[in-house]
């Protein structure tokens, strides 16, 4: 990715924005009729410049968990709006239920947890495989396309919308998962208070599945800008121009991402953010440790291959001390 509107900064010039009002104008121009615009696009009157004005003058480069917060996960129409537009594919889960079956986790009549269990891709298949599965997820419209999913599948899972941070099982499951979740979209107290409240969950000799990009991963985008013309986002269905932007901060492995939605019919501009807290894996084994979690295997990829100096995730497999 790339920045493709490079007048935008925070000292802004007029030749700047002269610069970025010409690129604006190419980018709509060649958006395939994307986005379609009743009234000149002048210097001053034209709402969607105006929305990219709004947009220029953002904080430069913003402090996780200060500048930016978290997403409204529990908000009924951005859940229904990430739900439409953010799920992974069924190809993704037919590869990370081959590793959790060849690592003896997907036994029939196991009772497992899926935490962060979105629209219930991991439960609905986990089940399948004869496990008996309790979803959890704070997006309102998550938990009620699960349900009506395991409903349509025949399916006996459970689905609970609530906050995993405030979650209180006592040793009711044989595993936990935590796959393609918001573990490190915690700050670090947090991330621990929820680790403890999963080893609360399990029984003794239980297993925890836990998948984290690795803070290379999160290195590799610092300062990328990607803008975009679409018609359909986390914001919702309307023409749209997106400035979506990354940020890094090697000494305490923080990161940040935000995105500017700037509707081209308004020039209406809406934000939204997510701070997190990335580990390396020694330091998350630390945590897994010190939360009554032994660290028992770990792979560089869902493929199940073995960690790197070039892996930019961990998938870490831990067991509740007995």
């Amino acid at each position: 990715m790339s920045s493709t509107c490079p007048g935008f900064t925070t000292s802004f010039t007029e030749a700047a924005w002269s610069r970025t009002r010409a690129v604006v104008r190419s980018r709509l121009s060649t958006a395939a009729g994307a986005i379609e615009t009743s009234e000149p696009m002048t210097d001053t009157t034209h709402p969607l410049l105006r929305g990219l004005q709004m947009i220029a003058h953002r904080t430069p480069r913003p402090q996780p968990f200060l500048d930016v917060g978290s997403l409204p996960w529990d908000d009924q129409a951005f859940s229904r709006h990430f739900l439409r537009t953010a799920t992974r594919s069924q190809r993704y889960t037919k590869r990370e239920m081959t590793l959790l079956e060849s690592c003896g986790l997907l036994q029939p009549g196991r009772h497992i947890l899926d935490i962060a269990c979105g629209g219930g891709r991991h439960s609905l298949a986990m089940a399948r495989r004869g496990a008996q599965v309790t979803g959890i997820d704070l997006g309102p419209a998550a938990i009620a396309t699960a349900r009506q999913r395991a409903h349509k599948a025949g399916l006996p899972v459970t689905f609970v919308q609530g906050d995993v941070r405030h979650m209180t099982y006592d040793a009711a499951f044989d595993a936990v998962t935590f796959i393609f979740g918001c573990f490190t979209e915690m700050p670090r107290q947090d991330a621990e208070a929820v680790l403890r409240r999963i080893s609360r969950s399990l029984r003794p000799g239980g297993m925890f599945v836990l998948d984290v990009y690795a803070p290379e991963f999160f290195a590799s985008l610092d300062g990328e800008q990607e803008w975009w013309v679409g018609q359909d986002f986390i914001a919702g269905r309307f023409p749209q121009l997106v400035l979506t932007e990354y940020f890094y901060y090697d000494h305490e492995k923080t990161y940040a991402r935000r995105d500017f939605i700037c509707d081209a019919r308004t020039g209406a501009v809406q934000t939204f953010g997510v701070s997190g807290q990335s580990y390396d894996l020694p330091e998350l084994c630390a945590m897994l440790e010190t939360t009554g979690l032994r660290p028992t295997m770990v792979y560089g990829s869902w493929r199940g291959e073995e960690v790197t100096a070039d892996s930019t995730m961990y998938i870490v497999l831990a067991e509740k001390a007995p």
